[in-house]
Protein backbone atom coordinates (compact mmCIF):
# COMPACT_ATOMS: atom_id res chain seq x y z
CA UNK A 1 0.00 0.00 0.00
CA UNK A 2 3.04 2.29 0.58
CA UNK A 3 4.50 1.84 -2.99
CA UNK A 4 1.04 3.07 -3.96
CA UNK A 5 0.87 6.20 -1.90
CA UNK A 6 4.20 7.21 -3.56
CA UNK A 7 3.40 6.41 -7.03
CA UNK A 8 0.66 8.51 -6.61
CA UNK A 9 2.17 11.50 -5.03
CA UNK A 10 4.86 11.23 -7.22
CA UNK A 11 2.67 11.38 -10.47
CA UNK A 12 0.51 14.24 -8.85
CA UNK A 13 3.75 16.18 -8.35
CA UNK A 14 5.10 15.59 -11.91
CA UNK A 15 1.94 16.51 -13.60
CA UNK A 16 2.04 19.43 -11.59
CA UNK A 17 5.52 20.73 -12.86
CA UNK A 18 5.23 19.46 -16.31
CA UNK A 19 1.64 21.05 -16.63
CA UNK A 20 3.00 24.24 -14.85
CA UNK A 21 5.82 24.61 -17.17
CA UNK A 22 4.42 23.41 -20.41
CA UNK A 23 0.94 23.89 -19.84
CA UNK A 24 -2.26 21.34 -19.88
CA UNK A 25 -2.49 19.99 -23.58
CA UNK A 26 1.01 19.65 -24.38
CA UNK A 27 1.73 17.40 -21.17
CA UNK A 28 1.58 13.91 -22.17
CA UNK A 29 1.43 11.06 -20.19
CA UNK A 30 4.34 9.47 -20.86
CA UNK A 31 6.47 12.47 -19.87
CA UNK A 32 4.55 12.03 -16.55
CA UNK A 33 5.35 8.41 -15.86
CA UNK A 34 8.95 9.25 -16.81
CA UNK A 35 9.06 12.27 -14.62
CA UNK A 36 7.46 10.12 -11.72
CA UNK A 37 9.74 7.02 -12.36
CA UNK A 38 6.68 5.04 -12.68
CA UNK A 39 4.86 2.84 -15.25
CA UNK A 40 2.14 3.45 -17.39
CA UNK A 41 0.47 0.96 -15.97
CA UNK A 42 1.01 2.46 -12.60
CA UNK A 43 -0.47 5.77 -13.81
CA UNK A 44 -3.43 3.98 -14.80
CA UNK A 45 -3.90 2.40 -11.58
CA UNK A 46 -4.66 5.06 -10.00
CA UNK A 47 -6.22 7.76 -12.43
CA UNK A 48 -8.03 6.95 -15.42
CA UNK A 49 -6.68 9.98 -17.96
CA UNK A 50 -4.57 12.85 -17.95
CA UNK A 51 -7.77 15.05 -17.55
CA UNK A 52 -8.45 13.53 -14.16
CA UNK A 53 -4.93 13.33 -13.33
CA UNK A 54 -5.12 17.42 -13.54
CA UNK A 55 -8.44 17.36 -11.51
CA UNK A 56 -6.80 15.27 -9.01
CA UNK A 57 -3.31 17.62 -9.60
CA UNK A 58 -5.21 21.01 -8.92
CA UNK A 59 -6.88 19.79 -5.58
CA UNK A 60 -3.49 17.91 -3.91
CA UNK A 61 -2.18 22.07 -5.21
CA UNK A 62 -4.60 23.67 -3.43
CA UNK A 63 -4.28 21.63 -0.37
CA UNK A 64 -0.56 22.39 -0.74
CA UNK A 65 -0.72 25.99 -1.28
CA UNK A 66 -2.83 26.34 1.90
CA UNK A 67 -0.59 25.11 4.24
CA UNK A 68 2.00 27.33 2.75
CA UNK A 69 -0.22 30.48 2.79
CA UNK A 70 -1.34 29.76 6.44
CA UNK A 71 1.94 28.68 7.75
CA UNK A 72 3.33 31.41 9.70
CA UNK A 73 0.26 33.37 10.09
CA UNK A 74 -0.39 35.37 13.27
CA UNK A 75 -2.74 37.81 13.96
CA UNK A 76 -3.29 37.72 17.13
CA UNK A 77 -4.02 40.45 18.82
CA UNK A 78 -5.45 42.20 15.58
CA UNK A 79 -9.48 42.48 14.74
CA UNK A 80 -11.16 44.43 12.14
CA UNK A 81 -9.24 46.41 9.55
CA UNK A 82 -6.02 45.80 10.90
CA UNK A 83 -6.65 41.88 10.82
CA UNK A 84 -7.70 42.34 7.58
CA UNK A 85 -4.81 44.01 6.76
CA UNK A 86 -2.01 41.77 8.65
CA UNK A 87 -3.52 38.62 6.78
CA UNK A 88 -2.61 40.31 3.38
CA UNK A 89 0.97 41.73 4.52
CA UNK A 90 1.58 37.39 5.48
CA UNK A 91 0.19 36.73 2.30
CA UNK A 92 2.84 39.45 0.43
CA UNK A 93 5.79 38.24 2.42
CA UNK A 94 5.28 34.76 1.13
CA UNK A 95 4.19 35.93 -1.94
CA UNK A 96 7.68 35.09 -3.73
CA UNK A 97 8.05 32.02 -2.35
CA UNK A 98 4.27 30.93 -2.85
CA UNK A 99 3.94 31.94 -6.44
CA UNK A 100 7.39 31.67 -7.97
CA UNK A 101 6.58 29.00 -10.68
CA UNK A 102 3.38 30.79 -11.47
CA UNK A 103 -0.08 29.50 -10.48
CA UNK A 104 -1.48 26.33 -11.98
CA UNK A 105 -5.37 27.38 -11.52
CA UNK A 106 -4.55 30.45 -13.67
CA UNK A 107 -2.77 28.77 -16.06
CA UNK A 108 -5.36 26.26 -16.93
CA UNK A 109 -7.95 29.18 -16.83
CA UNK A 110 -6.24 30.77 -20.06
CA UNK A 111 -5.49 27.05 -21.73
CA UNK A 112 -8.50 25.22 -21.27
CA UNK A 113 -11.51 27.24 -20.63
CA UNK A 114 -13.04 26.91 -24.17
CA UNK A 115 -11.96 23.24 -24.67
CA UNK A 116 -12.23 21.38 -21.40
CA UNK A 117 -15.93 22.31 -19.68
CA UNK A 118 -14.76 19.24 -16.56
CA UNK A 119 -11.41 21.35 -15.44
CA UNK A 120 -13.10 25.09 -16.43
CA UNK A 121 -15.89 24.15 -13.95
CA UNK A 122 -12.77 23.00 -10.83
CA UNK A 123 -10.89 25.88 -11.77
CA UNK A 124 -14.30 27.98 -11.16
CA UNK A 125 -14.97 26.23 -8.37
CA UNK A 126 -11.14 26.55 -6.59
CA UNK A 127 -11.71 30.12 -7.47
CA UNK A 128 -14.92 30.75 -5.75
CA UNK A 129 -13.83 28.59 -2.76
CA UNK A 130 -10.74 31.18 -2.45
CA UNK A 131 -13.16 33.92 -2.99
CA UNK A 132 -15.18 32.41 -0.30
CA UNK A 133 -12.37 32.79 2.07
CA UNK A 134 -10.88 36.02 1.49
CA UNK A 135 -14.68 37.80 1.60
CA UNK A 136 -14.16 36.21 5.35
CA UNK A 137 -10.97 37.77 5.69
CA UNK A 138 -12.22 41.29 4.90
CA UNK A 139 -15.36 40.98 6.28
CA UNK A 140 -14.33 42.71 9.31
CA UNK A 141 -12.63 45.66 7.46
CA UNK A 142 -15.94 46.84 5.47
CA UNK A 143 -17.94 46.08 8.56
CA UNK A 144 -16.06 48.64 10.17
CA UNK A 145 -15.98 50.88 6.34
CA UNK A 146 -19.79 50.72 6.21
CA UNK A 147 -20.06 53.78 4.16
CA UNK A 148 -22.32 53.28 0.83
CA UNK A 149 -18.67 54.20 -1.09
CA UNK A 150 -16.89 51.24 0.58
CA UNK A 151 -16.53 47.69 -1.29
CA UNK A 152 -18.23 44.84 -0.03
CA UNK A 153 -16.43 42.14 1.29
CA UNK A 154 -16.33 39.95 -2.25
CA UNK A 155 -15.48 42.84 -4.15
CA UNK A 156 -12.83 42.85 -2.06
CA UNK A 157 -12.01 38.98 -2.41
CA UNK A 158 -12.45 38.74 -5.81
CA UNK A 159 -10.19 42.02 -6.56
CA UNK A 160 -7.31 40.36 -4.45
CA UNK A 161 -7.47 36.86 -6.67
CA UNK A 162 -6.93 39.56 -9.79
CA UNK A 163 -4.52 41.36 -8.24
CA UNK A 164 -2.15 37.80 -7.45
CA UNK A 165 -3.06 36.34 -10.71
CA UNK A 166 -1.79 39.58 -12.30
CA UNK A 167 1.01 39.99 -10.49
CA UNK A 168 1.85 36.35 -11.63
CA UNK A 169 1.25 36.93 -14.83
CA UNK A 170 3.91 40.03 -15.42
CA UNK A 171 6.10 38.03 -12.89
CA UNK A 172 6.46 35.29 -15.28
CA UNK A 173 6.42 37.37 -18.33
CA UNK A 174 9.21 39.34 -17.34
CA UNK A 175 11.22 36.22 -15.17
CA UNK A 176 11.03 38.73 -12.02
CA UNK A 177 8.99 37.21 -9.39
CA UNK A 178 8.78 40.51 -7.41
CA UNK A 179 5.83 41.41 -9.53
CA UNK A 180 3.56 39.15 -7.53
CA UNK A 181 5.20 41.00 -4.16
CA UNK A 182 4.63 44.64 -5.85
CA UNK A 183 1.29 43.77 -6.54
CA UNK A 184 0.15 42.21 -3.44
CA UNK A 185 1.94 45.71 -1.46
CA UNK A 186 -0.37 47.80 -3.93
CA UNK A 187 -3.40 46.16 -2.31
CA UNK A 188 -2.48 46.20 1.27
CA UNK A 189 -2.06 50.02 0.77
CA UNK A 190 -5.38 50.46 -0.56
CA UNK A 191 -6.83 48.41 2.12
CA UNK A 192 -4.90 50.95 4.41
CA UNK A 193 -6.60 53.61 2.62
CA UNK A 194 -9.84 52.47 2.78
CA UNK A 195 -9.05 51.73 6.66
CA UNK A 196 -8.36 54.88 7.74
CA UNK A 197 -11.17 56.95 5.74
Amino acid sequence: MERRTTAKVRLLDAGYSLMLSKGYPATSVDEVCEAAEVSKGSFYHHFKSKQELAMAVLGHHMDGAKEVLEAGLDLEGLQGARRAIGYVKHVEEGAEDLWCDGCLIGSFALEIAETNPELRAKVSEIFIGLADHFEQVFTPLCVERSASTAPSPRELAEQFIMVIEGGVVLSRAHLDRSYVTRAIRCFRRYLESLAEK
